[in-house]
């Protein structure tokens, strides 16, 4: 990267996307600081992976190409309350649609330039992809900036090669954060871990080994993802075996049935009504956190995981 590409970048965070971006865009030739409070628990962490930190005390946002506000959804607003009066026009941008498309941050701040780079990827594969120089796709927004549109058009172009990102969607807030809600509770966070963890728990209720009931409905699940991506829907139909397309068509009729779809259509219906984020006020995410890991803490597929899984990683 020539020096009129280097760019200046603060990390709101160090949380795991934010440590992905940070080491991603380093390593790309920017200059990368993370903004930390005081007694924040990430100071070593930030010092670990060679990143130089920036406090209350000694942080000029105004200093910066970006702003990168890579803190809980429910936090950028009380983040913008508390430090707007030393704020100039700023690049802010998100990571998620959330906060901007169900607070309308952009109105309640419209001199700044709130703008999306939602990576489709979590943490892990953000580092991983750019490392190898794989694919990473990602969702952005311009459509929320006031000042200065081509210019930073032009530095989110190198901020976007720097993070690694090679696929570009421009979407709206509202797309985004409708999608990725969706999948995640249609599919990604619920379907697919608390499916495989019950379809575990059955296998044991018939007398299969814990082992391998955890190899067939918990480490099987990487194995059919990866192949319906490098497939494609149509060979992935293809590719599996007969028993496994009659099982899979037999298993759609009993548990894809209409209660099933007016389910969707109930999730569906409350991400856009805004009855999640409403709900999402009165919800205590540790304490919800806390109760699953307690569930987990000692249950068999954990425990086959740990002595077993781990090994055939």
């Amino acid at each position: 990267m020539n020096k009129s590409n280097i760019q200046k970048i603060l990390s709101i965070g160090l949380g795991a996307q934010a440590s992905a971006w940070c080491l991603n865009l380093r390593d790309s030739g920017s200059e990368v600081h993370v903004f930390l409070r005081d007694k924040s628990p990430n100071f070593k962490k930030a010092k670990e992976l060679g990143l130089e930190i920036v406090t209350e005390q000694t942080v000029d946002f105004n200093a910066y190409d970006f702003i990168l506000l890579l803190i809980p959804d429910d936090s950028h607003l009380d983040f913008l309350k508390k430090y707007e009066k030393v704020m100039s026009d700023l690049n802010i941008i998100y990571a998620h649609g959330f906060s901007l498309h169900y607070q309308a941050i952009q109105d309640l701040y419209p001199r700044h330039n709130h703008i999306l780079l939602a990576p489709k990827a979590i943490a892990s594969e953000v580092r991983f992809n750019y490392e190898t120089k794989s694919p990473l796709a990602a969702v952005i927004s311009f459509e929320h900036m006031s000042h200065n549109k081509k210019e930073t058009s032009e530095k989110i172009d190198i901020l976007l090669k720097s993070l690694g990102v090679t696929e570009v969607l421009e979407r709206s807030f509202k797309e985004e954060t409708e999608a990725d809600l969706f999948s995640e509770q249609a599919i990604l966070c619920s379907l697919i871990p608390f499916g495989a963890k019950i379809a575990f728990e059955k296998m044991l209720e018939r007398g299969i080994s814990k082992e391998l009931a955890y190899i067939e409905c918990w480490h099987e699940t990487r194995l059919i993802a990866n192949a319906m991506i490098d497939k494609g829907p149509i060979e992935f139909f293809k590719l599996i075996s007969p028993n496994a397309l009659v099982g899979g068509l037999k298993a759609r009729e009993k548990l894809l049935d209409d209660k099933y779809l007016k389910s969707l259509d109930v999730i569906f219906d409350n991400i856009q009504s805004g009855q999640f984020f409403h709900d999402l006020k009165n919800i205590n995410f540790q304490n919800e956190r806390s109760e699953v890991i307690k569930e987990l803490d000692s249950h068999p597929l954990t425990k086959t995981y740990e002595n077993f899984g781990r090994k055939i990683k």
